[in-house]
């Protein structure tokens, strides 16, 4: 049996609220991070940060794991995608939606991935889901709707500065 196997065992066998369910995902994100394409541990850290019912330190450590260790694989990116707009879009705790936002950023270039950082970027309730969907949009880079995206930002009261200092990195400042 595959150790990572063991582990989801071992992890399904804990208590709901477990500090161990925790340690078990951090694990399980370390083997993604030697291995992105792990058949069993992308599935499994994907499910954990989609299931509303899961403990929600544990969620956050899967999508921390799905953030750091992005798979290569067309299929499973789109898989780690798609759990992470499920938070997003979901009933989710804001330190849940936090993590989420903060995790788009290697996923970016799939158009539903992109509007979801635009959306919590410029109208989220939650002002860090705000604040980390703004370190998404920059990790992921300079692309003509980012950039798109920022130059509406400018003008915001709390993250029109780190926007335009975004576009002046990028070579993509506002003509005055």
């Amino acid at each position: 049996m595959d150790p990572t196997e063991s582990l989801i065992d071992e992890f399904h066998a804990q208590p709901a609220e477990s500090d161990r369910r925790r340690e078990l995902v951090a694990s399980i994100g370390d083997i993604l991070a030697k291995r992105p394409d792990h058949p069993a541990a992308l599935p499994f850290l994907a499910s954990v940060a989609a299931d509303t019912e899961e403990y929600d330190v544990a969620r956050v450590e899967a999508t921390t794991a799905l953030r750091l260790s992005p798979p290569t694989d067309a299929a499973h990116r789109q898989q780690a995608a798609d759990a992470l707009l499920a938070v997003m879009r979901g009933p989710d705790e804001d330190l849940c939606r936090q993590y989420a936002a903060m995790a788009l950023g290697p996923y970016a270039e799939a158009p539903e991935v992109h509007e979801a950082m635009a959306a919590a970027v410029l109208g989220d309730e939650d002002p860090l889901v705000r604040d980390n969907a703004l370190a998404a949009l920059r990790q992921a880079g300079p692309s003509e709707e980012r950039v798109e995206v920022l130059h509406q930002l400018t003008d915001d009261r709390s993250l029109g500065g780190e926007a335009a200092r975004i576009l002046r990195a990028w070579g993509r400042e506002q003509a005055a």
